[in-house]
């Protein structure tokens, strides 16, 4: 799966006081692969670490180890470089690692899978912390097959052939890059069986006609305390100690929103799901838990409850860039601290891989990493997902990854900046109409330019960090619209761009970078605006500064002293 020449690390989640290992793929120099690399390592642009280091000895996949030893609590951007090679990636270390969840999936557990050390790499280098094992079950009301210990291997509901043993390879492979599994279990679907077995469980349309989904599932109970919780709770429970998981992504369908229960009563499921995750949670006390908001549904209530993220899988009405944005930004407002997650599907890869779905999924993973949040995107080995049934999820060809890896370890080695949990978008107070505290300039003047992402134009989205001025710029200019589940002509070079901006530190630093340029950031100079050469109305006696962007495809990222 990977590249003649490959960096990667050697695990996804690292905490202050392990060792950081990197792993090189390829020869260094010479027949034996002999030679020392230099290695450096920045923080948000700081040299951290620059030093001259032996590998260690090449295994029978050709692979080196190239251990730095621990690095203190930060995003960083990693360069290696050495005879013939010249490499690059992001990694962060954190003092929590659930603080920054990005999530990943697997849905092939046929019996005899064997490739396990790809999807380890894939999973490094795509730097996916959490990854649900979607449809791993044997029946949604019944986790474990019947015989499990005996019997391993099984049929699910919709007749796939899976294996026990390769749930527990999954994950023991999760486990041995230092990502956690997070095991899919709906909160309220059950088969035919068992809902005809347990009618007094199911939950009615008005009329008394029982809630399904497409006649294949039932919609159970989930009033506090109803047979069915207590049902499903025990099943979690059982699944994560013999399995061996680390968590739960507790799905539901978005659908009823209110309903009958079998007396008759009024359930509103939006008061009944925050119960239920706690429940899971006093059943786990120490497992990652994940609950579905579909389409935003009910946020408002499950953000209280005892959970590890702000998910939400997302649907029409919301379909534009601006929506993913206002959904990152309301998860963050709601449960501060906790990282939020998007599942927005990208159906055009289903058809192929090719310059436009691959703008495409930039664009919309830009949005969300820039907005503070994170994206279910990216899993199994070069994996996409398309489609909410992630076993039809599409493939990565060659070109697509690299492109997508690059903007990945962009946005790990800049995340201290990114999902800053007091960051808030500055955009509106600084940006367009009567704002001039940020203004973009090219050759002829001001570039089109907005707060809010608008075909035509760059979205210039400002934010605060640490007395630092943030701004992220993603460049729109030659798109027809922004939704973000649609192709998008591929993006063009930006060249002799520069912000004019208010500020008051003295000799302010600046530095800039982007995906295209590597992950780590690079010092810029710093110059006072000069009115009539940079904008007619900038302020004269250094009231202004002006930073020049290097040229960037589609994204850029400037940190400057404010």
């Amino acid at each position: 799966m990977t590249a003649r020449l490959d960096l990667l690390t050697e695990r996804v989640a690292l905490t202050p006081g392990d060792d950081v290992v990197l792993l090189l793929d390829g020869l260094l120099a010479g027949p034996e692969g002999d030679g020392s690399l230099r290695v450096r390592v920045t923080h948000l642009g700081e040299p951290v670490l620059d030093t001259e280091l032996a590998p260690g000895p090449a295994d029978a996949r050709g692979r080196r180890r190239v251990a730095l030893g621990p690095l203190p609590a930060g995003s960083y951007a990693v360069a290696v470089g050495g005879p013939g090679v010249a490499l690059t990636t992001g990694l962060d270390v954190l003092d929590d690692r659930a603080r920054r969840l990005r999530y990943g999936f697997v849905a092939d557990f046929r019996p005899g899978r064997d490739d396990f050390d790809d999807l380890a790499d894939w999973l490094r280098a795509a730097h996916l912390t959490h990854v649900q094992l979607y449809d791993w079950m044997y029946r949604h009301a019944a986790l474990l097959p019947p015989d499990a210990h005996t019997l391993p291997a099984y049929d699910d509901a919709l007749g796939r052939p899976l294996s026990l043993a390769t749930v527990r390879a999954v994950v023991e492979t999760v486990r041995a890059v230092g990502g956690r599994s997070i095991a899919y279990a709906a909160v309220y679907g059950a088969g035919r069986e068992y809902a005809t077995a347990h009618p007094e469980q199911v939950l009615r349309r008005r009329g008394g006609a029982p809630w399904t989904l497409a006649d294949f599932l039932w919609v159970m109970d989930v009033s506090p305390g109803s047979a069915w919780v207590r049902h499903v709770v025990r099943e979690m429970g059982a699944a994560v100690e013999a399995v061996g998981f680390d968590g739960l992504h507790l799905d539901q369908y978005g659908d009823p929103k209110v309903a009958l229960d079998a007396r008759g009563r009024v359930v509103d499921l939006a008061a009944a799901f925050p119960a239920l995750v706690d429940a899971v949670r006093d059943r786990l006390p120490r497992t990652t838990l994940v609950f579905n908001n579909v389409g935003g549904f009910p946020v408002w209530s499950t953000a209280a409850a005892a959970q590890d993220a702000t998910y939400v899988e997302v649907w029409p009405p919301r379909t534009g860039l601006v929506d993913l944005a206002a959904l990152v930004a309301d998860g963050r407002e709601r449960a501060p601290g906790r990282p939020v997650v998007l599942a927005a599907y990208l159906t055009p890869f289903a058809r192929g891989s090719g310059p436009r779905e691959v703008a495409g999924a930039q664009l919309a993973l830009a949005t969300v990493w820039l907005s503070g949040g994170q994206s279910l995107l990216l899993g199994e080995v070069a994996g996409v997902l398309t489609d909410p049934y992630y076993p039809r999820h599409g493939s990565l060809d060659a070109a697509a990854v690299a492109a997508l890896r690059a903007w990945t370890d962009f946005a790990v080695a800049t995340a201290d900046v990114l999902d800053d949990p007091g960051a808030r978008d500055l955009g509106p107070v600084l940006v367009g109409g009567v704002n001039r505290d940020v203004v973009l300039l090219g050759a002829d003047g001001e570039v089109p330019h907005g707060p809010s992402p608008r075909a035509g134009e760059v979205w210039v989205r400002p934010s605060e960090v640490d007395g630092r001025l943030v701004v992220s710029l993603l460049d729109l200019r030659g798109q027809a619209d922004t939704r973000w589940d649609a192709p998008h002509e591929a993006l063009e070079p930006a060249t002799g761009l520069r912000l004019r901006l208010r500020l008051v530190a003295e000799r302010p630093r600046a530095v800039v970078g982007h995906p295209g340029g590597g992950p780590a950031l690079h010092e810029a100079p710093v110059r006072d605006a000069v009115p009539g050469v940079d904008g007619d109305d900038a302020a004269p006696g250094g009231g202004e500064v002006v930073v020049d962007l290097p040229p960037f495809t589609g994204w850029c990222v400037l940190v400057v002293d404010r």
